[in-house]
């Protein structure tokens, strides 16, 4: 992670202090300890959830609040590390017992116990389908108040690291449907005043069970454009913001009030296909489109290359990531003509009446999708084919709810750093998380292959043989794997990009006023 201005990158950490079980949980102010100061801190964020449940699909923006923790987290090396679970065994191919810190209390007060954890994570499991998939649990016993052992259905390889997966955030699930109060969470913060889409503001937990938060309060406004949370920055409405937009950020370097962080992340862009869409249903037409995204064109002048071509849905840093990149066989022009279409008097190829113009999904929260949309259209235009782009402002729930050709998306593919996650949850064809909706019974015989096998380099031929067969399917055309870029105003300390994109908001956030 790092500031990104004088050419080089300046890598440091932040990191979250686990407290153990054996120490105590009482805050006393000794000799020349100062009393906790009343510092607020205000940042903009892209995306609103429409909800504080930590499970299911606003989960992820629940996480990024620091009100929530899950039983284990994953250092900026992708490495496992302790958390609500303080230490963990496997006895064997699908039993696990795990071993929980004993001094946490949720928001509301009460304890933190085996009990509890079982009541979450059935819950996470029932909301949230990919949840289901990805821990495969068959059975949760509690042996005592603070240890309890799982077993999965059958060997689960990425277990332990799925379990840092927001979605699995521990709460008193007797607080999350009452409509009178906030879903009671065990992090640094909690929640103290939520308006959907606009703002949420969290403030200091005095009986936090890890290091006290240095800021009393935290404001997060939701502001989707880009553009608008640049502004909100420059204005002072704001103390730092995310995902600014890369051509802004010339403009922050050259203020002396702002620095400017850059950092590699675990994000890929794509293009997406709808694979019961009339024209898509077609390989040869997904591979046309695939052919003329110009990927080269889009890291340079789009990106001003902060960020890689993507030959796959994960970056080459990951040794599953280091796939070969296909070589097309026929051009544009052959494979469309082998298909059946022909060029109309317009130059728009065109097939028993029916013109080749489809639809281009794309959304404002990353507005350099948009610009990469415009790119395509105009290329894809070039070899006769139309494309309109529309605009949505959730994408997900255009991409559940409406017809679709084309979308463009972002998707942080290795966020527990290992592969199964992400070939599980978008290919495999009972995931309802496959939403280019892409069946391949070889795929789905190789992802329980790889969900099953608990040897690293086994795992990793797995995975590439499984990205080979997506690759050459055409389910997605991978773009970019882009860095993520952070600004804030000097003087504030530890907002900054992580790769794990919800780590944002922790008890060592602090700012100097």
């Amino acid at each position: 992670m790092g500031k990104y201005g004088k050419g080089k990158m300046v890598y440091f950490f932040v990191c979250f202090l686990i407290v153990f079980s054996g120490c105590s949980q009482e805050k006393t102010i000794g000799i020349g300890d100062s009393p906790k100061k009343d510092k607020k801190m205000t940042l903009a964020f892209p995306w609103s959830p429409q909800s504080l449940d930590p499970h299911g699909s606003d989960s992820w923006e629940v996480m990024r609040t620091g009100t929530g923790e899950t039983l284990v987290k994953l250092d900026e090396d992708l490495q496992v590390n302790p958390w609500l679970a303080k230490e963990w065994t496997q006895e064997d191919a699908t039993t696990w017992r795990f071993k929980l810190e004993e001094n946490v209390s949720f928001h509301n007060g009460k304890a933190m116990d085996a009990s509890s954890v079982k009541n979450s994570l059935l819950r996470s499991i029932e909301k949230d389908p990919k949840v289901k998939d990805l821990l495969n649990i068959e059975t949760i016993e509690v042996v005592s108040a603070h240890e309890l052992i799982i077993v999965t259905v059958q060997a689960n390889a990425a277990l332990i690291p799925h379990l840092a997966d927001p979605s699995t955030m521990i709460a008193d699930v007797s607080t999350i449907d009452d409509e009178n109060r906030y879903p009671a969470l065990t992090g640094a913060f909690s929640f103290k005043q939520f308006k959907k889409d606009e703002s949420l503001v969290v403030e200091r937990f005095e009986d936090y069970w890890g290091e006290q938060a240095l800021l009393s309060e935290v404001i997060i406004k939701y502001i989707p454009e880009g553009t608008t949370r640049l502004m909100s920055l420059q204005s002072g409405d704001v103390d730092g913001a995310t995902d600014i937009p890369i051509d802004n950020m010339a403009v922050l370097e050259k203020d002396e009030k702002f620095e400017v962080y850059v950092t590699p992340s675990l994000r890929t862009h794509m293009l997406m296909f709808n694979m019961n869409s009339p024209f898509f249903k077609e390989l040869a037409l997904r591979k046309v489109v695939d052919l003329n995204t110009p990927r080269e064109e889009i890291v340079q002048s789009i990106m001003l290359n902060a960020g890689t071509e993507a030959k796959s849905p994960f970056p080459e840093v990951f040794s599953f990531g280091n796939v070969a990149k296909l070589e097309p066989s026929l051009s544009s022009s052959e494979l469309l003509k082998k298909a059946g279409w022909k060029k109309n008097e317009e130059g728009i190829w065109e097939r028993q009446g029916t013109i080749f113009d489809v639809t281009l999904f794309t959304f404002p929260q990353r507005p350099e999708l948009t610009v990469m949309a415009e790119v395509i259209q105009s290329e894809l235009l070039k070899q006769g084919i139309k494309v309109s782009i529309r605009q949505v402002e959730n994408i997900d729930e255009a991409l559940m709810n409406e017809d679709w050709d084309l979308s463009m998306y972002s998707m942080l593919t290795a966020h527990t750093g290992d592969p199964q996650y992400f070939l599980s949850m978008f290919y495999q064809s009972s995931s309802e998380s496959n939403i280019s909706n892409y069946e391949s019974p070889i795929v789905d015989q190789k992802i329980n292959e790889l969900n099953e096998t608990t040897d690293r380099a086994k795992r990793d031929q797995v995975a590439i043989e499984i990205q080979d067969l997506i690759i050459n399917d055409v389910p997605q055309s991978f773009i970019v794997h882009p860095k993520t870029v952070f600004s804030a105003k000097k003087g504030v300390e530890g907002f900054t990009p992580h790769p794990i994109e919800y780590y944002y908001i922790h008890s060592q956030l602090d700012i100097s006023k």
